[in-house]
C-alpha cells in the first residue's frame, strides 16, 4: 500500500502552498553541471530556500555534499515540491513515485509531450491522470520552472541563476508561457534593476495554467505588477474574469503576446502545443479592462519597472530632455510615429525655468548644454540647474511623461543623480535612454541601484512611453439596455437582406425605408411608395456579396428603369449560377456625408463582439476599424470612434457637416444588446454601409448569419 493511500485523500495543494514549499526534491539530480540535474542542483545550493533539498540519483549517495537517494519514496521526509529533470521515458513512473509519496506537486521540465503532437498529447494527458487521481499537482511539462525570489526558491534552469549570488527580489510577478523568455526577462531585470516577487514557466499547461498563477499573482501582496507572456489563451472566461479583478484591485498588468499574425500565431502553436486566438479580440479584451500591451517582452519589463514604482502616465504629451542639441531633435522626430506629442509649456513653466535657461530654449525639448549652471540653486532640490529644469517641466499640467536622452556630456554621473531625485519626485514616468556606450556604464551601474532602469535605445524608450501614454482606464461595464427580442421565423444560415434588415430593426437600429417584392411588378408598385430614386437589389440566401454578381442597382427613376433593372439583376444571377431569385429589395437612395461599418463578430475564445470602422468602398483599403466586447456602454462606444484614423471625415473635415458620434454611438450600444439577446446564435452581422448624414444614420446594407 502506497503512502498516500495509508493517509487517505489529502486536499490538493493551493498556488501560493506549491509557490512556498518546504521540502523539495530534485528528480534527475546528477554530479554533473554539464548537465539540467547537476545545474540545478547547483543553483538551488547557491540560493538557498529554508528546507530540506533532496537530489534524487539511483546511482549515487551524495551529490555537492548533500545525500542522495534512489528515489522519491526512499526520502527521509515528506515533500512538497518535486522537480523532474528525467529522460522523458522515466517521466510517468517519477509521476507514479509523486503519488506515492504524496508529493504537493510535481514540477515536469522534461519536454516531448503535447507539444508534439498527437502522441505527446495523449502520453501528456495520462500523466494529468495519474497526478490528478493521486491528489498531486503538475506544472508544465515542457517548462523551465519557477522562481519565488522572497522565498529563497529558484527552482528553475534558467542559466541566469549561475552568474548571480542573490535572487532579484522586487514587486514585479511573472507568468510566461516561454521558459527561455522568463530566463531573459530575468536576466535583462537584473541588469537594469528589477526585482521580481514570482516568476513561473507554465509549459504545456497540462494541468496548472497560466490562468492559476495570473490570479495568485492578483492576491499576492509581494506583487505590485503582473506580467504575462502568452501565446494562447486557455479558459478564454476565467481569464476575462481575472481581468477584471485585477483591475478592481488596481493592481497593473502588462501583456506581450505573440500570435499577432499568420505567421506568429503558427509558431506559437507549435512551440507549446497553444492555438493562438485571435488578436484583435484579444486586444479588445485587454483595452477593455486596462491591460497595458507590449510588443516586446523587453518594452514588457521596462513597463513594469516604471509601474512598479508607482508611475503613471498622464497623456500623451512627452518632454524630451538631453544633453545633445541633436539627440534631442531627432527623438522629438520619433514621437509622431508613435502616436505622441512634444508638450508646449505654460508661461508660468517658462518662468520657473528662466533662471537655468535662456529665452531661445525655454520650451522642449530641453538641451541641457544650454543650461546657466551658475544659477542660484533650489534648497529643496538636488541637481542644480539640471534637478531646476526636470521639476519644473514635469510639474507642467501638459506633460505626461518624460524621455531623457544620457550622451557623452562631461559629468554624466550629475546628471543621472538630479534625473533620479526629480524622477522620485514626480508621479508621472522619466524614460532613461543610456547613449554613451561604454562611457555610460557608471551612470548605468547608478540607474540599476536606484531601480529606475534604462533603454538602450530611443527606439525602445518611445514604444513603452506609447503603451503608458495609450492605455485606457478599465471601462465600466454596460447598463442593461432596452430588452431585444430576435423577430420570430428566422432561418438558420445566411440571412437575405430582409431578414438581415428585420434582425437589426429589431435592436432598433433604423434602417433607408425599404420594401420587399417577389417579383418586377411588385418592385415597380414598392418604388412608388417610396421617395426619390431607388435601388434595387438582389434577394437570395445564395449570393453574399451582391455586387460582385451585378446584384444591384442605384438611382432608380421612373417604372421602367426599375423594370428593366429587375430583369437585368436576374440574368446576372442566372449567369452567377442562382436560376431564381427569392425576389427584389427596394429602397431608398440617400445622400450620404459619410459611411461607416458596423457588426458583431463572435470569437470562438471570447464571446461575441461589436466593430465599428470606415465603410463603403473604403473597408479593405483603410482596415480602420475598432473592436470591443459585447455588451458595450454608450461611452465606450463613443471611444472606440474616437480611436478611428477616420474621425476627422464624422467631425466636420473640409466642410463637411459633423456628424451625431451620439447617435452613432447609440447603434454600437443596440449592435452589442443583440448580440447578447441572441445567447450565442448570431455568428456574424455586418452593416455596410451605415449611412451617416449630419444627425441622421441608417443601415444601408446589412447581412447576418445565425446558427441554432
Amino acid at each position: 500500500m502506497t503512502e498516500s493511500a495509508t493517509r487517505g485523500v489529502k486536499p490538493l495543494q493551493t498556488v501560493r502552498e506549491i509557490l512556498h514549499p518546504t521540502a523539495v526534491a530534485i528528480v534527475g539530480a546528477s554530479g554533473d553541471e554539464q548537465k539540467w540535474g547537476g545545474r540545478l542542483l547547483r543553483y538551488m545550493l547557491r540560493h538557498r530556500h529554508d528546507g530540506p533539498l533532496y537530489p534524487i540519483n539511483a546511482r549515487a549517495t551524495e551529490l555537492m555534499g548533500l545525500p542522495a537517494y534512489p528515489s522519491l519514496r526512499d526520502c527521509p521526509g515528506p515533500v512538497d515540491l518535486a522537480i523532474l529533470l528525467v529522460p522523458r521515458e522515466h517521466v510517468r513512473a517519477a509521476v507514479e513515485d509523486c503519488v506515492a509519496k504524496g508529493v504537493g506537486c510535481a514540477l515536469c521540465i522534461t519536454a516531448g509531450f503535447a507539444e508534439t503532437g498527437p502522441r505527446g498529447r495523449a502520453d501528456e494527458e495520462e500523466l494529468v491522470s495519474i497526478a490528478r487521481a493521486g491528489g498531486v499537482r503538475l506544472i508544465g511539462p515542457n517548462c523551465m520552472g519557477l522562481m519565488n525570489a522572497h522565498h529563497g526558491l529558484c527552482a528553475t534552469t534558467g542559466v541566469v541563476m549561475g552568474t548571480i549570488e542573490k535572487l532579484p527580489a522586487g514587486g514585479i510577478g511573472m507568468a510566461s508561457q516561454s521558459g527561455a523568455l522568463m530566463g531573459a526577462m530575468i536576466s535583462r531585470g537584473i541588469d537594469i534593476g528589477a526585482g521580481f516577487s514570482s516568476t513561473v514557466s507554465v509549459g504545456n499547461q497540462a494541468d496548472l495554467d497560466l490562468n492559476d498563477f495570473f490570479e495568485y499573482l492578483i492576491d499576492d501582496p509581494k506583487t505590485g505588477v503582473i506580467t504575462l507572456y502568452m501565446e494562447g489563451v486557455k479558459d478564454a472566461p476565467r481569464f476575462t474574469a481575472l481581468l477584471a479583478r485585477a483591475a478592481a484591485a488596481g493592481k497593473p498588468v502588462c501583456i506581450a503576446k505573440s500570435g499577432r499574425s499568420e505567421a506568429g500565431a503558427k509558431a506559437a502553436a507549435s512551440h507549446t502545443a497553444s492555438l493562438a486566438g485571435a488578436w484583435p479580440a484579444f486586444e479588445a479584451t485587454c483595452r477593455r479592462w486596462g491591460v497595458y500591451l507590449f510588443e516586446t517582452i523587453y518594452d514588457l519589463l521596462q513597463g513594469a519597472l516604471l509601474l512598479q514604482r508607482g508611475k503613471r502616465a498622464t497623456s500623451n504629451a512627452v518632454a524630451v530632455f538631453s544633453g545633445s542639441g541633436g539627440g534631442g531633435a531627432l527623438l522629438t522626430d520619433g514621437l509622431e510615429a508613435q502616436g505622441l506629442v512634444l508638450p508646449e509649456l505654460s508661461e508660468a513653466t517658462q518662468q520657473a525655468v528662466a533662471a537655468v535657461l535662456p529665452a531661445t530654449h525655454r520650451q522642449l525639448p530641453f538641451d541641457f548644454g544650454m543650461l546657466n549652471h551658475a544659477a542660484p540653486p533650489d534648497p529643496e532640490l538636488a541637481g542644480g540647474a539640471i534637478g531646476i529644469a526636470l521639476d519644473r517641466a514635469l510639474r507642467d499640467p501638459a506633460v505626461g511623461a518624460g524621455i531623457l536622452l544620457l550622451t557623452t556630456q562631461p559629468g554624466q554621473e550629475r546628471v543621472v543623480e538630479a534625473a533620479v531625485a526629480a524622477a522620485d519626485r514626480s508621479g508621472k514616468p522619466l524614460l532613461f535612454v543610456q547613449g554613451a556606450g561604454n562611457h555610460g556604464e557608471v551612470a548605468r551601474r547608478m540607474l540599476r541601484e536606484a531601480g529606475h532602469g534604462y533603454f538602450d535605445s530611443p527606439h525602445d524608450a518611445l514604444a513603452v512611453a506609447a503603451v503608458l501614454a495609450h492605455r485606457t482606464e478599465p471601462e465600466p461595464a454596460a447598463a442593461p439596455g432596452t430588452p431585444v427580442a430576435l423577430p420570430a421565423g428566422l432561418p438558420d444560415g445566411f440571412l437575405t437582406e430582409p431578414d438581415a434588415r428585420r434582425l437589426i430593426e429589431a435592436a432598433g437600429i433604423p434602417t433607408t425605408p425599404w420594401r420587399f417584392a417577389p417579383d418586377a411588378d411588385a418592385a415597380v408598385r414598392a418604388s412608388h411608395d417610396l421617395k426619390g430614386p431607388v435601388a434595387v437589389k438582389a434577394v437570395s440566401a445564395r449570393i453574399v456579396h451582391k455586387s460582385d454578381v451585378g446584384g444591384v442597382k442605384l438611382n432608380l427613376q421612373g417604372d421602367d428603369a426599375v423594370r428593366a433593372a429587375c430583369g437585368d439583376i436576374a440574368d446576372s444571377a442566372r449567369a452567377a449560377g442562382v436560376d431564381r431569385l427569392d425576389g427584389y429589395l427596394v429602397t431608398e437612395m440617400w445622400r450620404a456625408d459619410a459611411e461607416l461599418i458596423l457588426g458583431v463578430q463572435h470569437d470562438p475564445d471570447f464571446g461575441p463582439f461589436v466593430m465599428v470602422g470606415a465603410g463603403g468602398v473604403l473597408v479593405e483599403l483603410m482596415k480602420d476599424v475598432q473592436l470591443a466586447p459585447a455588451p458595450v456602454s454608450h461611452a465606450a462606444a463613443l471611444a472606440m470612434l474616437h480611436r478611428l484614423r477616420s474621425l476627422p471625415l464624422l467631425t466636420g473635415y473640409r466642410g463637411r457637416p459633423a456628424a451625431d458620434l451620439n447617435a452613432i454611438a447609440d447603434v454600437v450600444v443596440r449592435l452589442g444588446e443583440l448580440a447578447l439577446a441572441s445567447h450565442g446564435r448570431l455568428r456574424e452581422l455586418d452593416i455596410n454601409p451605415l449611412f451617416v448624414a449630419g444627425s441622421r444614420v441608417a443601415a444601408a446594407d446589412a447581412r447576418a448569419t445565425l446558427t441554432s
